[in-house]
């Protein structure tokens, strides 16, 4: 993980309770894929305000994306550190989506997510030359993850969405915690063939 999310209209609904102008003219709903935007919650000053950003950091290599930073050492990546220490983010989604291995190189899909809530993924972002860019911070997995996949991404539960985006400190202590509510189900559609992401 995380290699795919999804947002819903409900999704959309509570972002904007959460922030009271948002514009969603580039923000996408339903699937989204490495390197296109999203909607995503970040602090401007004492505001938590929503903006689309594109999925993904530029690599120095052609024609790649990390779409992904583990959590373990987001704070020691020279590309993460500074991202980390002042430009930290939240994604909003219903669910997101990993595949398992089931050999002959098939994968099955999966989808997790916690029935009627938004899941806020932890994430940092920056600006270059094209604009805004995210990623998304990932952890080893837990609960219903670890028959999946080795890697989770990092949920914020709902009532730290503000210290992980105002207080590097209280940010400290998040990298480390725990979201054990995922519940998972094989996606419609079933076998699906992909490269791993890690």
């Amino acid at each position: 993980m995380c290699g795919r999310f999804y947002i819903d209209d409900e999704t959309a609904r509570e972002i904007e309770r959460i922030v009271r102008k948002i514009d969603q003219k580039n923000g996408k709903t339903g699937d989204v894929h490495p390197s296109e935007p999203a909607l995503v919650l970040r602090a401007d000053r004492d505001s938590m305000v929503a903006e689309t950003l594109r999925w993904g950091y530029e690599s120095a290599r052609k024609n790649t994306l990390i779409f992904n930073a583990r959590s373990e050492t987001v704070r020691e990546r020279p590309m993460f550190r500074h991202d980390y220490e002042t430009r930290r983010c939240l994604i909003p989604a219903c669910k997101f989506y990993e595949w398992k291995d089931t050999g002959a190189k098939k994968k099955e899909k999966y989808e997790f997510f916690v029935p009627g809530e938004v899941l806020y993924l932890a994430g940092i972002y920056h600006r270059d030359p094209v604009g805004g860019r995210f990623t998304i911070l990932t952890r080893e997995a837990r609960g219903c993850m670890t028959e999946i996949h080795s890697r989770m991404p990092l949920i914020i539960h709902g009532q730290d969405m503000e210290a992980w985006l105002f207080s590097e400190k209280e940010a400290e202590k998040i990298l480390d915690s725990h979201f054990d509510e995922l519940q998972r189900r094989k996606s419609e559609g079933g076998a699906y063939q992909q490269m791993s992401l890690f």
